[in-house]
């Protein structure tokens, strides 16, 4: 089980390495006509924060479906279908 100690630890590491990973992008961007900006790392930015703080459901679908070793499935399908 993981402590808030290590879960805040570890979203304060993550949100600092995006961050030094937005501005080295930034700065390196090679179209000086359109350059990157931070607004651009929005929405990737909302998202490490939702990864940060625990909030996603990932790992309770994962833990719902049991192992293959368990008489789980190998595979599951997690795409939808396509449309007709």
């Amino acid at each position: 089980m993981v402590t808030k100690d290590e879960r805040a630890q570890f979203a304060a590491e993550l949100k600092q390495r995006f961050e030094a990973l937005a501005t080295w992008a930034i700065e390196q961007s090679p179209d000086k006509a359109s350059p990157l900006t931070r607004a651009d790392f929005d929405a990737a930015r909302k998202e490490i924060t939702v990864i940060a703080e625990g909030k996603s459901d990932m790992g309770d679908r994962n833990s719902a479906v049991p192992e293959p070793s368990e008489d789980g499935p190998q595979y599951v399908n997690v795409n939808p279908a396509p449309w007709p």
